[in-house]
């Protein structure tokens, strides 16, 4: 029973976030979408110095190799809906618009992303010391009268699904965020990994 609400709990979130990115995409100015990102940027150079130019470059590259081609079809095709005398200069000028912030929007994912794997680095071997230790807690525990603990368990699985959700709204919001979300979403996921391997039952 308490899976199936899981299930329905999950499924509702899940629709909940696709209406609220779609309506955000629907009304957001580009404006907003192109502050947030520089202001992000300016963040990250603060943490990273030189070093966020080189990932700043590497998103916008990467952009560029891959879609600008598209972008500029689409901005063209939008232009033509508003020339001639059934054209409709409104509806060409809001297309435009969502081009554009389709545009900053995914060069914004990915910088968070080249920001997330930047993290990454030292994040990798925390989840694999936080594994380890985890682990090896849960053997010493086999041959001593420890009790695992169910909601330590559980503990780490809700931890680890409320980091999963945060790093998602953090990579997929068009808003000015902090910049250290990253790190401590990874630290995060490192501690429920944690206390979720040294609280496995015994029998397992």
């Amino acid at each position: 029973m308490a899976q199936r609400n899981d299930s329905g709990v999950a499924t509702v979130l899940a629709i909940g976030v696709f209406i609220a990115v779609v309506a955000t995409w629907v009304f957001i100015p580009p404006a907003v979408i192109r502050s947030a990102w520089m202001t992000e940027r300016g963040e990250v150079y603060a943490i990273a110095g030189e070093g966020e130019h080189v990932v700043y470059g590497q998103a916008v590259r990467g952009l560029k190799d891959s879609m600008v081609k598209d972008f500029k079809g689409f901005l063209a095709e939008a232009e033509s809906i508003g020339q001639g005398p059934l054209g409709n200069a409104s509806l060409s000028q809001w297309m435009r618009s969502r081009i554009e912030a389709t545009w900053l929007w995914i060069g914004l994912l990915v910088y968070r992303l080249h920001v997330l794997i930047g993290w990454l680095v030292p994040g990798i071997p925390l989840a694999l010391v936080a594994y380890l230790d985890g682990h090896y807690i849960r053997e010493i525990r086999k041959f001593s009268f420890v009790a695992q603990s169910p909601i330590r368990h559980k503990l780490g699985i809700r931890v680890m699904w409320v980091a999963l959700v945060g790093l998602s709204c953090w990579l997929l919001m068009p808003i000015p965020l902090p910049a250290l979300i990253a790190p401590v979403l990874t630290v995060s996921l490192s501690y429920s990994l944690w206390l979720w391997v040294s609280n496995l039952q015994k029998r397992l």
